[in-house]
């Protein structure tokens, strides 16, 4: 498999947990019906397996939908890709020992960093800074 088949499928993967979730809870559901009690008697006419699944679809369809505009998004270049395969990256993360954000690739696995967010500017160093009278340009602001 490829790393944009890989990508595609890890993109996609919890939208099929979750049809398959709404589908196996309702198979649940329906099966309870056909108990003998006050459970089965109660829930005998209730159409809680139908609306269990339409659940599940929803959500399914939801995630699937939110998946393809990311990737949509990332085919034009709108979103950070991965520096060693291309693949989109995942969803920033808060890394091991509160040293930042990281994110996954969905195609290689590969972690980057995301750690400009550590600090909103830079903060220069008094040693560095001869002189203190013409501010020190923030790194990542533009030229």
């Amino acid at each position: 498999m490829s790393y944009a088949g890989r990508m595609y499928f890890r993109a996609y993967l919890p939208g099929v947990f979750a049809l398959a979730g709404g589908a196996i809870a309702a198979a649940g559901l329906k099966a309870a019906q056909q108990l003998p009690g006050e459970f089965g008697t109660l829930s005998l006419y209730s159409n809680l397996p139908g609306w269990t699944f339409a659940g599940g679809l929803a959500i399914a369809l939801s995630v699937a939908t939110v998946q393809t505009v990311r990737l949509r998004l990332w085919e034009r270049g709108a979103i950070a890709g991965c520096y060693v395969c291309g693949c989109l990256l995942g969803v920033p993360r808060a890394a091991r020992h509160g040293l930042g954000m990281t994110r996954h690739c969905l195609g290689c696995g590969k972690v980057h960093g995301v750690n400009h967010r550590l600090s909103p500017k830079a903060v220069p160093l008094a040693v560095a800074v001869k002189d203190t009278a013409t501010p020190v340009r923030s790194v990542r602001s533009s030229p």
